[in-house]
């Protein structure tokens, strides 16, 4: 009789450790599935101007156009009238667009001499490069308007559009070299090249005195 009260007392003893460990396993999970997750913060970058530091202007260096800064209406009057007061040359292209794919290597030829600042600050960029998706219409009504207000629209693909002072100035359609890309900027930058070697004054941000606005093979 005894043996059977203490093997009695023994199971009851486990069975109230079992359930205790049991009540104490489930407050566990009710505390964790009630505990706050985790909020991951994403940082928004500002919007930078794109050069690339380099030992020269004239170095030409490659860059990646990928990377570049896609215009929308969010952000296209800070671009447009960016601190720097740099002329804005913008790459319009669509994904299905074959040849914007492979002016995308002009591009990456031509830009460095624009793009790039010297170490020593004796030179500076001369053009804020970005691009435009022609797809996305629904972000960018405020910029589409702003083409049609200066009849600057086009039909063809790929396109390279100039502002200066905000304002879009000339329009080149079609593939080109990077040479011709070249010529193309140093005919329409405030600052270009003329013949002889020399340069058009800078202009500063009271305005790109003596620049036409143009359509080129549109």
């Amino acid at each position: 009789m005894m043996q059977m009260k203490m093997k009695m007392s023994t199971t009851c003893a486990g069975f109230l450790f079992v359930a205790l460990m049991l009540i104490a396993a489930s407050h566990h999970l009710v505390v964790e599935s009630f505990a706050p997750a985790k909020v991951i913060g994403v940082a928004r970058s500002p919007i930078t101007l794109f050069y690339q530091e380099g030992t020269s202007s004239e170095q030409q260096m490659n860059i990646d156009t990928s990377k570049a800064l896609h215009i929308i209406d969010s952000n296209h009057e800070a671009i447009l009238n960016n601190p720097l007061s740099l002329p804005v040359l913008v790459d319009c292209y669509t994904n299905k667009c074959g040849p914007c794919k492979l002016i995308e290597r002009s591009l990456e030829q031509a830009l460095p001499k624009f793009t790039t600042s010297s170490d020593d600050n004796q030179s500076r960029p001369r053009l804020h490069f970005v691009k435009w998706d022609a797809e996305s219409t629904d972000i960018s009504k405020e910029f589409m308007s702003i083409l049609r207000e200066h009849d600057m629209t086009f039909r063809k693909l790929p396109t390279l559009l100039l502002f200066i002072d905000g304002l879009p100035v000339v329009l080149k359609s079609g593939m080109m070299s990077a040479a011709a890309i070249d010529r193309f900027l140093e005919e329409h930058l405030p600052d270009g090249e003329l013949k002889g070697g020399e340069r058009r004054p800078r202009v500063g941000p009271e305005g790109a005195l003596g620049v036409s606005t143009r359509k080129m093979n549109r």
